[in-house]
Order: C-alpha cells, then structure tokens, then sequence
C-alpha cells in the first residue's frame, strides 16, 4: 500500500508539471482562407500558432466557378480566424458564413481592410496589391492576438517580418519598370490590374476584359475591336489568366503570338507552394522575360 500511494502520488506531481509547461496542451487556432493567397500570409503571421486550411488552392479550378461542398462548411465551424477576399470574388462564402455557427471566431475581408485602396472600377483582384495584402496582414495580427493574446509578440513580430518580405516586390516593380517603360498592356480578364496599376502601365481594353470576368460573354463588337487591336499591335503586352481556359481565351493568346505581341499567364493563387512574395516576384520576371525576348526577336528580325 506504501508503494501504491507513492507511485499515485508520483503520477499525480507528473500531470501538474505536464499541465504547468506554457503551451504544451494548447491547440493550433484553425485558420481558414478562402484563397491560398491569404493562406499563405495567415501562415507567415500565425506561423506555428496555426494550422491553416486554403479552400481554394488548385490551379486547375477557375476561381470565378469554384462551388462549396459540405467539407468547407465542416472547416468554417470549426475555424477560429476566417481571411477571405470579399467584394464578390468569393462570393460563394458569403452564405456559408451566415449558415454556419461562430459568434467567437475572427471574419478578416480583404476588402474591408483595404477598403481605400479599391480600385475605382471595383476590381476584386485585390491580392495583387501589395498594399492591401499588407493592409489585411495587420488585420490578421490583430485578430490573432484576439483569438491567442498568449502569443501576441510571436505575432507582431511575424507580421513585421511579412511587411519586410514584400519588400523584393517594389524591387522587381521598379525593375521591370526601368527596363520596359512607359508600355501598353491588355489582358483578358482584369485579374492583373492591381499590378498594373502600380507598374504605371496604361491598361486598355477595360470593357472587354470585365465582361469576360465570371464567364461572361462578350459581344461581338468587343471582341473584333480586342482582336483588331491585338493584329495591329496596339498593346506591347497580353495579360491572361492561367486558370480560365475557354476557347475565346485560347484565340486571344494565338492572335497576340501570331502578331508578335509577348504573352504572360498569371493566376489568382500561387501554384507552385510559392509564399505570397515569391508568387508575385516569379510573375513580374516572367514579364520581364517576355518583354526581353520580345524586343530581342524584334531587332535580329
């Protein structure tokens, strides 16, 4: 009986030191991101705090027609901190949010974050602007700090660490934009136009490229005057988006190659595992590139 009490007694010092230790039996706060855009920056911010689930996260899916299944509604219940685009783009949250149970849990919209920085046209490409991916970070930190104050300068810090992280993208913008100034682009839908918009390029061709959005057709009138202008090279650059691949987009791309006007795919999301830096880096120079070998070809030509 001695040894008996001793030994429970034993147990009884080992599961009170277990339970002293800071953060031993403390769970990952469930993040949930619309977009892996916004996955990754939760990640960057949260880092091992979190475990963070991406909905939207394959490159074979046109965000524009991506549809919800019971699944995504199972990790919503769950989820402590949600980080979602807004303005429409991902539209399809919206319902599922006011369905699903969580008076406690953090709704972050990049839209609302970055609110003064939307463009005038109400683009809701809003993960191509550095500034408003910044602006929903802090939003993320502060809301972090809510769900875990424990942890609060883990996440201050990181949030400080991402804002140094975006740094590289001025770079590359200044960059392209001191080798190739002053150009013209187009794209096929306005998925880029963030960053056009910072790269000062003039972007044209505004109708078509909306009414394209969300699988829209366009008329007529809007596609000969795109294609006329493509044959005519009246744009040095065709902007389209990897995940949308529909015949009109198929026969924008041929028209631009056969003309000699350089094309350069992008995509709503990182594709490859890149964080949210290197994604936006890896395009910029993929332009350059492009550009590069455009203008090389023009003048052995």
């Amino acid at each position: 009986m001695p040894l008996s009490r001793r030994l429970f007694s034993s147990l009884v010092t080992l599961f009170l030191l277990f339970l002293a230790v800071p953060g031993s039996a403390q769970a990952a706060i469930h993040a949930v991101a619309a977009e892996s855009s916004y996955g990754s920056m939760v990640k960057s911010i949260g880092g091992d705090h979190v475990d963070v689930v991406s909905l939207l996260d394959s490159p074979d899916i046109n965000p524009h027609a991506f549809r919800a299944d019971p699944k995504i509604a199972r990790d919503l219940e769950q989820a402590e901190l949600i980080v979602l685009n807004g303005l429409g783009f991902d539209g399809w949250m919206e319902p599922l949010l006011k369905s699903t149970d969580g008076d406690k849990r953090q709704i972050v919209r990049a839209s609302d974050a970055g609110s003064h920085m939307i463009m005038a046209d109400d683009n809701p490409h809003l993960f191509y602007s550095p500034q408003i991916m910044l602006a929903t970070a802090s939003r993320v930190a502060s809301a972090l700090e809510t769900v875990d104050p424990d942890h609060a300068d883990d996440y201050r810090a990181n949030l400080a660490s991402f804002q140094q992280s975006l740094l590289p993208i001025y770079g590359a913008v200044q960059q392209l934009i001191a080798d190739h100034p002053n150009l013209s682009i187009t794209a096929t839908v306005p998925v880029y136009s963030y960053m056009i918009e910072l790269l000062g390029y003039e972007n044209r061709y505004h109708d078509i490229q909306f009414a394209s959005m969300d699988n829209h057709q366009p008329s007529a009138q809007q596609v000969a005057t795109f294609t006329d202008a493509l044959k005519q090279h009246q744009v040095d650059l065709l902007i389209y988006n990897l995940q949308v691949n529909n015949r009109l987009t198929q026969s924008q791309v041929s028209t631009a190659k056969e003309a000699g006007i350089p094309t350069v795919g992008v995509s709503a999301i990182p594709l490859h595992g890149e964080d949210y830096a290197q994604w936006q880096i890896t395009q910029l120079e993929a332009i350059g590139k492009a550009l590069d070998e455009a203008g090389s070809n023009a003048n052995h030509g």
